[in-house]
């Protein structure tokens, strides 16, 4: 019992000995008031144990970790509550406890507030699942104190051993996330606790070794999976040409145990054997994690039994059992990933335009804009394999280009070619003209298109008059010409042209045909005005085309007329129909000079002189009187007689060509020269003596060489008979010659009378002189029935031919002058005539159409409805005298009939003026007088006639329309030709008739008309009445096209209206307004994703190269809810870009290209920042601020970052630095630096950047201080590089000896033969558990020479593991001083080394504390007494002196057993 006693004495007393700590915990975690118990302590052997004397317990260690262990005889389990409970296992090694203390009991969630620091190797949840599983397959059953290693108790210790083991081991760190043994890094084991000799040792590795095979294999994942998603690796798939897919063979043999899952859909798995097959249809964008989960997996349930306090500075030793069964997920990660592939973007141009082409790249989360090079290609690599969609950005000059679908495939270069075809528009000309030949004409269109390249093309007209430019390149401000215009044409102006994309641009030509009138002024041949009583009026000259008459025209008083118009043509002549009174009939034929080459303008006038013979001829008198005597007729030799124009009044007044003067022969005759036409006066001046003058008579010279004779006699004795002609109405005497009558005789036979001078000449008419009388030359003989026949009616009369009875009596018979005549009276009526008057005009006649315009044809025809009033142009007066009509006097007024025909009553012959008075309806009034002469037609004709033709213009309209467009200088909108670009459409806004039925429908499109370089417009086409709009039909893309209608009514607007002017809009300016769309962008936080206030942002033209404020078309900055907004943006495409970051934010790079196409268009973009990257440092060695300078360390440096973007890679640049010199830390020349490539999952998180270092190659004592840099693509985005951080800050201390040497003590001796010097080596900054040696020299003081014994230096080492960093350890030097001869001061050199490499030194050969002196002894003084023995004396007293401790320790242990017993 005594003997129990003092084991249980001993035993309590080491217990307390290994629990006793050095060091005060860390952290102390209060708990609510829970369930608490007691736990029970039972140590083995036990008595009664066969192996009772083994060796059961173990000596002190020290573990990972800070964790350790002190000596024990014992193998110890416990229990909580009582001495045969369920077994609970010891979680603190090294921490004291004792049976009765008291614990609070915790679920699993204590492992929750675990702190990390004491196990550097798995986290607090991977403890507590590794103890679950150790639970799971080690032992779980009660204790007992009946335990023995010969019974069954001893196999239970054995398994709860194990068990402990194991649960010691994966709390130190020894055990790795897959329950693999670690390296200790130096530390014991914690199986080193059990020693070989244990009796029961096979056993407890026996069970050790199962369940750790067990736990190994509870949480092995297939040899391909990681067990964190930060360590799994990266699997790269493969495209096998249908899908992408790898296969992985798993050589841990728990493939089965296993179902997969990924973080993406479209991921399929197949699992073979130990073969798992991966495989995506489509290549994922991004890395995808395989998650591998355990089927079934199950653990049992830990309690932890605490006192509050944790680690290996804790007051009591904590404990864990176990619970229920509870799950256990196992899982594993695999990171698959495709590799990227590339995407060749090849362009080519028609206009041979490749570089600086941008394209933009979008899909799977890349959204990017490149620019091909000087070849015209882009390669843009690492794309994750899919399908993009690759866009060209539009150019106005080429033709959009489709977007392309392209797939890249893992590893591969995929080309996407994009051809630029240059746009192209069409240009229809529509040729008219006024005599409708289109066909064949040609036109020329030049300039430069919207891309540089000239354009030079020509078209011709097909039969419908259309010249079509068929695929023009796009452009502005072209020109369009007609080139070979027919010279019938006046050349139309070259027009300005705008060509746009897909669209049909019309412009008309009209040909004008050039046009001629004539003046025609008629003079005398002679003497240029008129001679005689002849007159240059009245002269019909007819104006013919070929042969063909197609106008007469009458001069005036002046000789003169002036035709209308007439289209130009080679063989236009004037020719005379009827002359004048008094001149001869003009054949000669005038050119006009009308040919079309002579002329570049529509109108043009042009001038003939005509001249004229005047009627000629002669007057011959024979003059006869009675001699006296014989009463017989004898010529009156030398009877003078002056002939004169009878106009002129006398001879004197006459002009000489006018007169004569004739005196007779001997035969009594004369005859004048040949005289103008007209009445002449013969008046004799002269003659015989004694005999009366002849009476004047008149002499009517009417025909061009006509000799008109007259004989005078005196015959007495019968009756001269005078015819006098009279006017049938007013009978009055018609005072005109050459009225012919023939004179029957009663029997009816003709009566004729004879001349005989100078030739006999008989004659049978007889005419009337210019009194409108004659007298017989003859006498005729008395007789009744006598009759008159008019042969010959005089001048504008009308010949009568119905006889008139006369009889020779003396009864009928008068005097006059002496002469018996008999007067018979003969009347005539006056001839007159009717005016008929041809009025005529367009007409709206038919409609045509072609490709879709319609246009309306005018004819021209008789118009009803005109009226006339006809005027006397002059007194009108016929030959008798009588004043028929006075000058002006409205003679008659008529109207057109259906037809256009008007015909006037009989007029009197004479001048008359035709004037419209009334225009038909819809026409304008011809203001034009028409001169209409009625002249004599001859007497056979009774009425005569002259015709007045009338064309009227028909009312036309001007149509035209003034346009402007919004201008935005901003822009530069408004003034670059954009007018050139818009067009109108001429439209009816009813249905119109023509005259032939066809119709103009509702909305038919009549013209499209383009306005000028100053927005005006006129439209061409001859429109009849009717109602019409214009309608916008194109303008520049840049505004918007108006949809609206402009009426245009053409209205009847009055006779006296030549040209309606209708201006659209009411004369306003029609306005295009720009086309203004907006962009609004959103600006937000990536990770927050709220909006981001200050970050400004330009508006760019698409060939911007530099994105500056200066360079920005607008600027905008976000609100407080992150929007920014650009308003009126014109339409095209612009780019958006990021020009200053909100503060806090990284710049935002990308360029987001936005296209306006609509007004009031809202385009949103959302723009994404990201914070500026922060990073923090936390510099440590394996856990340590402060390292000796004894290895090659791993500096681990925690960085935290915030604000980065998961899924995108990152790179950590780290250098260590000197603070001390604030510059890099080298190592043999080179800085020490490091990196580390990652990629996070989350904004904030942590990533470690390891630096190795030779830290045995630092020679003072160094803060390391470690400056971090942050990149992304090559950027940097933060750096923490703070010299004065702690945290970033790890202390080495280089090591340092000190020796003291000393000979037995003593620091000088006399001694001689051997001798051994001790030197006690102080170290410090040593790392603890590393060997290290200690090489030392003796030094001969006075010559700083090694000393030698025997000619050899005398040298001595020692190996050593240090437990602290500061210490003493001796070196002994033993050598034969023999050789010294004389005293001698010996200086011990030390050396430190750790891994052969020296790491300190003490060699100063001035130290005293080095130095010893030894003398050689005198040889005349022997020593009595030896004390050589001491040493071993005081050795074996401290022997004893451990004895009695121990004794006494072995007591208070039995006691303690004898008390739990």
């Amino acid at each position: 019992m005594k003997t129990q006693k003092l084991k249980r004495m001993m035993s309590l007393f080491l217990a307390a000995l290994i629990c006793v700590t050095t060091l005060v915990g860390f952290g102390t975690t209060a708990y609510a008031a829970e369930e608490t118990d007691e736990v029970c302590l039972v140590s083995f052997p036990r008595d009664g144990d066969a192996n009772y004397g083994g060796e059961w317990g173990h000596g002190s260690f020290n573990f990972m970790n800070g964790w350790f262990a002190q000596t024990s005889r014992y193998t110890t389990v416990r229990a909580m509550g009582s001495y045969d409970g369920n077994i609970c296992y010891c979680i603190e090694p090294g921490v004291p406890q004792e049976s009765g203390d008291r614990y609070t009991k915790k679920g699993e969630n204590f492992w929750d507030n675990y702190p990390s620091s004491y196990n550097h190797t798995i986290s607090p949840d991977d403890i507590k699942l590794f103890i679950g599983r150790i639970f799971q397959y080690g032992y779980t059953g009660t204790i007992s104190t009946s335990w023995r290693s010969q019974n069954e108790g001893g196999d239970k210790l054995a398994n709860a051993v194990a068990t402990q083991l194991l649960i010691w081991e994966t709390v130190v760190g020894e055990r790795d996330a897959d329950f693999n043994k670690v390296g200790t890094g130096g530390k014991s084991a914690i199986v080193e606790q059990i020693s070989t000799n244990h009796p029961l040792y096979s056993q407890i590795m026996s069970y050790y070794n199962s369940i750790a095979a067990s736990v190994q294999r509870h949480s092995k994942v297939p040899s391909f999976l990681a067990k964190s998603v930060g360590k799994a690796q990266n699997i790269e798939l493969e495209w096998n040409g249908e899908a992408y897919t790898a296969t992985l063979t798993d050589t841990n043999g728990v493939l089965s145990d296993y179902v997969f899952s990924a973080s993406t859909s479209g991921i399929r798995f197949s699992v073979s054997g130990n073969t798992l097959t991966i495989t995506a249809d489509d290549a994922p964008s991004d890395t995808v994690t395989i998650t591998a989960e355990k089927r079934n997996s199950q653990r049992r349930g830990v309690i932890t039994w605490t006192d509050g306090v944790y680690g290996p500075n804790g007051k009591l030793q904590d404990t864990v059992t176990y619970a229920q069964t509870v799950n256990d997920p196992v899982k594993g990660y695999l990171n698959i990933k495709v590799s990227y592939g590339s995407a060749k973007i090849v362009k080519t141009s028609e206009d041979g335009k490749v570089e600086g082409i941008s394209f933009t790249i979008t899909g799977n989360g890349v959204n990017k804009t490149v620019t091909t090079g000087a070849g015209g290609v882009i390669q843009i690599d690492n794309l994750a394999p899919g399908v993009y969609t690759v866009t060209e950005q539009n150019y106005d000059k080429y033709e959009p280009q489709e977007v392309r679908r392209v797939t890249v495939v893992s590893g591969q270069v995929t080309t996407v070619n994009f051809n630029n075809t240059l746009k192209r528009g069409t240009l229809i000309v529509t040729k008219t003209s006024e005599d409708g030949l289109n066909e064949g004409v040609k036109f020329h269109l030049y300039g430069t298109s919207l891309s540089g390249l000239a354009v030079d093309e020509y078209a011709v007209t097909d039969s419908t008059g259309k010249a079509v430019f068929s695929d023009v390149l796009i452009g502005t401000g072209y020109t369009l010409e007609e080139v070979d215009t027919a010279i019938r044409y006046v050349v139309p102006e070259q027009q300005t042209a705008a060509v746009e994309w897909n669209t049909v641009t019309n412009k008309s030509f009209t040909n004008i045909l050039k046009k001629w009138n004539v003046t025609v002024t008629k003079s005398d041949a002679e003497t240029g005005m008129p001679q005689g009583d002849a007159t240059l009026a009245g002269a019909v000259y007819g104006i013919y085309k070929g042969d063909q008459l197609v106008d007469a025209y009458t001069t005036d008083a002046n000789g003169q007329f002036t035709t209308k118009y007439y289209v130009c043509g080679d063989d236009w002549t004037i020719r005379e129909i009827t002359p004048s009174e008094g001149y001869l009939l003009d054949s000669a034929v005038y050119p006009i000079g009308a040919e079309a080459k002579n002329y570049t303008v529509e109108y043009n006038t042009t001038a003939n002189d005509v001249t004229e013979q005047i009627i000629k001829g002669k007057i011959a008198i024979i003059k006869h009187t009675d001699n006296g005597d014989t009463q017989l007729e004898t010529p009156e030799v030398g009877a003078e007689f002056a002939v004169f124009l009878k106009a002129a009044g006398s001879y004197e007044s006459a002009k000489a060509s006018e007169r004569d003067y004739l005196i007779c022969d001997e035969n009594g005759y004369a005859v004048t020269k040949d005289l103008p036409y007209g009445i002449y006066t013969v008046h004799q001046t002269k003659g015989w003596d004694g005999r009366e003058l002849l009476s004047d008579f008149d002499v009517y010279i009417a025909k061009d060489g006509q000799t008109y004779r007259y004989l005078a006699n005196n015959r007495n004795f019968e009756s001269y008979i005078k015819i006098v002609k009279v006017d049938a109405e007013t009978s009055k005497v018609i005072p005109l010659a050459d009225a012919g009558f023939r004179l029957y005789r009663p029997d009816g036979s003709l009566i004729t009378q004879t001349f005989t001078y100078p030739e006999v000449t008989t004659i049978d008419t007889f005419y009337t002189n210019s009194e409108g009388y004659l007298i017989t030359p003859e006498k005729l003989e008395y007789g009744k029935g006598y009759s008159l026949v008019e042969v010959s009616a005089p001048c504008g009369y009308t010949l009568n031919s119905e006889p008139i009875y006369f009889d020779v009596t003396a009864d009928n018979a008068t005097e006059e002058n002496t002469v018996t005549v008999v007067e018979v009276t003969k009347p005539n009526t006056a001839q007159k005539g009717v005016i008929r008057i041809s009025k005529s005009g367009e007409v709206f006649s038919s409609v045509t159409e072609t490709d879709g315009i319609y246009q309306p044809v005018f004819a021209v025809k008789g118009l009803a409805g005109a009226v006339y009033e006809i005027t006397a142009a002059e007194d009108i007066i016929t030959p008798d005298g009588t004043l028929r009509y006075v000058a002006g006097e409205v003679v008659d007024t008529v109207t057109t009939d259906e037809t256009g025909l008007a015909e006037s009553k009989p007029l009197y012959l004479g001048k008359f003026e035709v004037r419209e008075i009334a225009a038909p309806t819809g026409y304008v009034l011809n203001t034009e007088v028409h001169t209409a002469e009625l002249v004599y037609a001859g007497q056979e004709v009774e009425i005569t006639e002259t015709a007045a033709d009338f064309c009227n213009e028909r009312q036309k309209a001007a149509v035209s329309l003034d346009k402007v467009l919004e201008q935005d200088e901003r822009f530069g909108i408004g003034k670059n030709g954009e007018l050139s670009a818009v067009t109108f459409g001429l439209f009816a806004a009813e249905e119109l008739t023509a005259a032939d039925g066809s119709i103009i429908p509702t909305d038919g499109l009549l013209e499209i008309v383009s306005v000028d370089e100053n927005g005006h417009a006129v439209c061409k086409t001859d429109l009849p009445f009717g109602s019409y709009y214009l309608k916008e039909l194109s303008t520049d893309g840049h505004y918007i096209l108006s949809d609206e209608k402009y009426p245009i009514s053409f209205d009847y607007a009055g006779q006296d209206t030549v040209l309606v002017e209708i201006k659209a809009n009411g004369g306003e300016a029609i306005k295009n307004d720009i086309l203004y769309g907006s962009v609004k962008g959103l600006k937000i936080d990536r990770e927050t994703e709220r909006g981001i206030a200050g970050a400004v942002f330009g508006l760019f033209r698409t060939d911007t190269s530099e994105f500056t404020k200066e360079t920005a078309v607008l600027i905008a900055e976000s609100g407080k809810d992150g929007l920014f907004v650009f308003e009126k943006i014109p339409y095209g495409n612009w780019l958006v870009k990021e020009l200053q970051p909100a503060d806090g934010y990284l710049a935002n790079e990308e360029i987001y290209p936005v296209t306006v196409s609509e007004n009031e268009q809202v385009i949103g973009i959302t723009v994404v920042n990201d914070r500026i990257p922060e990073i923090g440092t936390q510099a440590t060695v394996d856990g340590e601020k402060e390292l000796c300078a004894t290895e090659v360390f791993t500096l681990t440096d925690t960085v935290s970052y915030k604000h980065l973007i998961p899924g995108k890679e990152y790179l950590l640049v780290g250098t260590l630095m000197d603070k001390s010199t604030g510059k890099a830390f080298t190592e043999n020349g080179n800085a020490v630096t490091a990196e580390t490539v990652f990629t996070p999952e989350t904004p904030n998180g942590t990533v470690t950047v390891s630096f190795t270092f030779d830290s045995r190659l630092i020679k003072e004592n160094t803060s390391l201080v470690v400056f971090e840099t942050l990149y992304k693509d090559g950027k940097e985005l933060a750096v923490h590089a703070d010299i004065n951080d702690n945290g970033q800050t790890v202390k080495v201390k280089v090591p340092e000896i000190g020796t003291k040497a000393t000979v037995d003590g003593k620091k000088e001796v006399t001694a001689s033969g051997r001798v051994k010097i001790e030197d006690v080596v102080s170290y410090k900054n040593l790392t603890p558990g590393k060997e290290y040696a200690v090489k030392g020299v003796l030094m001969n003081k006075a010559t700083g020479e090694p000393l030698l014994a025997d000619g050899k230096e005398i040298r001595s080492s020692f190996t050593f593991k240090p437990d602290k960093p500061d210490g003493e350890i001796n070196i002994t030097f033993v050598f034969d001083a023999s050789g010294l001869k004389t005293a001698t001061e010996i200086v011990l050199f030390e050396t430190l080394y750790r891994d052969g490499t020296e790491i300190a030194a003490h060699a100063d050969i001035k130290d005293e504390g080095q130095t010893v002196k030894i003398t050689p002894p005198t040889p005349d003084n022997p020593q009595t007494g030896d004390n050589s023995n001491l040493g071993f004396w005081i050795g074996l007293g401290a022997v004893a002196l451990g004895g009695a401790i121990a004794c006494a320790v072995m007591y208070f242990k039995r006691k303690k057993d004898e008390d739990d017993e």
